[in-house]
């Protein structure tokens, strides 16, 4: 009867726990927000998927600086995502920037959104901490408020992406029925 007992306390600190989890990927090496994949196209070749990338950073951040190429084969740009954070009963204006870099190789292409951090854009230069730094000094319990908006902003921009990659069109989605 009392490992039982042990066993039920055990599996609710576990649920818990779990409860409180992060939503935005973590990297396990520096510990810092980090969402990458590689996808797999079929049929498609570096050049096709590069010319792609390319389009769809243009047509999805009209706002940041130019699309840079760093190598032959990827493109990386700086993305900003403005939200509102209500905490408790304050709105607080968030400015969010990150990084965005495509890699491309035939029939397959890496993306990797990071260097996540918040502040300001001062002329053409962006004033900002990063955003672990940001999100710890609030308690924990109000941190999940902070990382859902940014979760569905970036889980958006890679489901546009790989749709733009694949069909080479912005998906639509006018939900207007």
């Amino acid at each position: 009867m009392k490992k039982e007992k042990f066993l039920f306390i055990l599996a609710f600190i576990l649920f818990a726990q779990l409860s409180y989890s992060q939503l935005i990927m973590i990297d396990g090496e520096t510990g810092e927000y980090k969402y990458e994949d590689i996808v797999t196209v079929t049929g498609q070749s570096q050049q096709e998927l590069l010319r792609r990338a390319k389009e769809w950073l243009e047509l999805y951040y009209p706002e940041s600086a130019s699309v840079k190429i760093v190598e032959r084969s990827s493109y990386t740009r700086t993305g900003m995502y403005k939200f509102r954070w209500k905490l408790i009963q304050k709105d607080i204006p968030v400015t969010l920037f990150y990084d965005i870099d495509i890699k491309t190789k035939d029939n397959k292409y890496k993306y990797a959104f990071s260097n996540f951090r918040e502040g300001k854009m001062y002329g053409n230069e962006i004033d900002a901490n990063p955003l672990k730094v940001y999100v710890d000094r609030f308690p924990t319990r109000y941190q999940i408020y902070l990382e859902e908006p940014i979760d569905t902003e970036i889980t958006k921009a890679i489901s546009s992406l790989e749709y733009y990659i694949l069909n080479g069109t912005v998906e639509n989605l006018d939900n207007d029925w």
